[in-house]
């Protein structure tokens, strides 16, 4: 069986953690996999050694990390008028039998026609917690018509597809997103002897792209709030993007530059997660945030706004495995981190309790869950064919 798998990048994000631990499976699987990455980030592609040996990869874009804006359009819209015809050409070429469009790099093509099963990976809500116009709807009907399959990362994602597209709920599949338990726990352990002293502190700990979608400001002013509560753990954010610069201005106005650590991209966070004493988490919208899963790996609880896919279908929608805010509510934040810190029964509770829901995200549900996918859509391509 030969699988394609198309994304996008390497730089850091939930998304490519989670690609490493699906190529993993497929691996597992004994299939030939191939991966298709539309831009080479160079020095920042941080997830390319990780990727499993019996992959073969292939960068279709270099990226341009130059200033210079017409220059970047340029590339941009090089990459976007041949694309396509840059993967229907290695499919043709590579007599594929399924495709896995993993960040949906074929969504933006209306005329794409490939002789396979394409399997439509989704990451984020359609909604956004937002109710949908009639054009939208109807465009995304008119896009996703074209794929063999959709896979839903949670149960909200999975509705959306069947009640307000209306799809058939036979072609919108479940799979939770995996998470490779005993490797992340292994790296844990490799521990870069420059971040000893940060990881001797106390702290709350938020990994993700610094970006408008993630929302790390609020975490700054709920940490203010925090410290004026009488906090004594420190604020460690790993990643960047364009609010680091609104991120070290609010530092500064509240005067936290010994508290608010920014330790930018870190290749192997996983000692920051284990050592932390929360998860904080504000993002307005998500898919099925990877950083949460990692978290409950290491039994660190967790508290995050419940904004409208991800966090509940992790968490539980009461809260059971983790502490969830109403979105956006800062103030409600500021008073549920107070009670479980100062609760010992309670936060020790939802270490516990984080450990076993990991498990159910665990390699064996995805990959078992992937053969089924892939094997069936295969068989059902074949007799439609032969019809």
């Amino acid at each position: 069986m030969k699988v394609l798998v198309l994304h996008g990048h390497l730089s850091m994000g939930g998304e490519e953690r989670v690609l490493l631990s699906v190529l993993k499976n497929l691996v597992e699987l004994n299939y030939d996999v191939d991966l298709l990455i539309t831009w080479n980030h160079g020095e920042n592609n941080l997830f390319e050694n990780e990727i499993p040996e019996k992959v073969n990869y292939k960068f279709l874009f270099d990226n341009y990390n130059g200033k210079n804006k017409l220059i970047k359009e340029i590339y941009r819209i090089r990459a976007k008028t041949t694309y396509l015809k840059k993967v229907e050409k290695i499919i043709k070429e590579n007599k594929y039998d399924v495709i896995i469009d993993y960040s949906s790099n074929l969504l933006k093509y209306n005329n794409f026609d490939i002789k396979v099963p394409v399997f439509a990976w989704i990451h984020f809500s359609l909604t956004f917690g937002e109710k949908l116009s009639a054009d939208k709807i109807e465009k995304y009907k008119k896009q996703y018509k074209k794929y063999d399959k959709i896979l839903a990362i949670c149960d909200t994602m999975r509705d959306e597809f069947v009640e307000i597209l209306g799809m058939d709920k036979n072609k919108v599949e479940l799979v939770y997103n995996p998470i490779d338990l005993e490797a992340v726990r292994k790296k844990a352990e490799n521990i870069d002897k420059k971040y000893e002293n940060y990881l001797k502190q106390d702290y709350f700990l938020q990994v993700s792209r610094l970006t408008e979608q993630k929302q790390p400001e609020h975490l700054v002013d709920i940490y203010y709030k925090l410290k004026q509560r009488g906090i004594k753990e420190k604020l460690y954010f790993i990643g960047n993007g364009e609010k680091v610069e609104l991120i070290k201005q609010k530092i500064k106005e509240y005067k936290l530059e010994n508290d608010v650590i920014l330790l930018g991209q870190i290749e192997n966070p996983y000692p920051f997660f284990k050592n932390a004493k929360l998860f904080v988490h504000t993002a307005k919208y998500e898919g099925l945030p990877t950083v949460l899963l990692e978290s409950l790996a290491f039994g660190t609880p967790v508290v995050a706004y419940d904004c409208p896919t991800g966090p509940k279908d992790i968490l539980g929608k009461n809260s059971e495995y983790g502490k969830l805010i109403p979105l956006n509510d800062k103030d409600v934040f500021v008073e549920k981190v107070c009670e479980l810190m100062s609760d010992d029964e309670k936060y020790n509770n939802y270490r516990k309790i984080s450990l076993v829901r990991a498990d159910d995200f665990s390699m064996k549900n995805n990959r078992e869950k992937l053969k089924k996918l892939i094997e069936n859509i295969k068989t059902l391509k074949n007799i439609n064919n032969y019809l």
